[in-house]
């Protein structure tokens, strides 16, 4: 993988680390790039059953490389932009993915974490979505995930007063379910992504993220007959049975379903 950032798998947890810490992790073009790749990389690799995604140093990703100066902000030579420039998207990923957010998120640094499922952040470091203060529209889906994760009202001001918040202040809204000290920040999320490999099926995980982030935008009479499309194809995979059975005999499950073998097809 590129030096932009590393990717190392162990115990079933693929750990996906931004490596420019010299410049706080800044997102250049290439950088996306190999994010996106990253991310389809782990989505393929049945080793992996939960992604952790952070960063080197002390922050997590301090927003755009903006080293070109000026020149950063002058439009009159680009072409359009994708607001959502990944290869893939992180909710698109068929396994859970928590954002270690060991420092700094600012800008696009925070999109990044906010498209994940989990996120642990560091109490003292900061967090916003100051794209309004440097004049241009937020990216990475902010405008329709914000609302439904944190509700209007807070979306509303996150997004067009641009404040800089705290980890506590992030928790309290609703944007992260743990606010620790920085150094503690990966431990937590391993911690959580081992539980879950430890105990939960790669298979009906996977599942379940694609009904909660399909279901958003579902009416509950759609969302219900998805939701029970998942459930009897999930009734009728050996899990379901190992699942129980473990259970009974006090003991960690042994799964066998894999996403990349078991996915449904009617979820393409």
């Amino acid at each position: 993988m590129a030096s932009t950032l590393t990717i190392r798998c162990s115990d079933g947890i693929g750990l996906i680390t931004l490596n420019r810490p010299d410049v706080m992790n800044t997102l250049t073009g290439e950088m996306l790039a190999d994010l996106g790749a990253a991310y389809l990389q782990c989505d393929r690799d049945d080793a992996v059953k939960v992604i952790v995604i952070t960063g080197s140093g002390k922050a997590f990703c301090a927003g755009a490389d903006l080293s070109d100066g000026g020149n950063t902000f002058d439009s009159s030579e680009r072409s359009d932009i994708n607001s959502c420039p990944l290869a893939i998207q992180a909710w698109e990923l068929r396994k859970p993915i928590i954002a270690a957010c060991n420092g700094h998120a600012i800008g696009v640094g925070l999109s990044i974490a906010t498209q994940c499922d989990i996120r642990v952040v560091a109490k003292d470091s900061k967090y916003g979505f100051l794209q309004n203060r440097r004049g241009v529209v937020t990216d990475f889906g902010m405008t329709a995930l914000l609302p439904k994760i944190v509700g209007m009202e807070a979306a509303f001001e996150l997004l067009v007063r641009a404040p800089k918040l705290n980890g506590d202040e992030l928790q309290a809204i609703g944007l992260a379910s743990r606010s620790v000290d920085a150094d503690h920040v990966l431990d937590e999320a391993l911690s959580i992504a081992k539980d879950m490999v430890e105990n939960c099926s790669p298979l009906v995980m996977g599942m379940h993220k694609r009904l909660l982030w399909d279901n958003m935008d579902k009416l509950l009479a759609d969302a219900i007959e998805h939701e029970s499309d998942g459930l009897n194809y999930s009734m009728r995979k050996p899990d379901a049975l190992e699942g129980g059975v473990a259970f009974f005999e006090k003991r960690k499950p042994t799964w066998q379903a894999t996403i990349n073998n078991d996915w449904p097809e009617f979820w393409g």
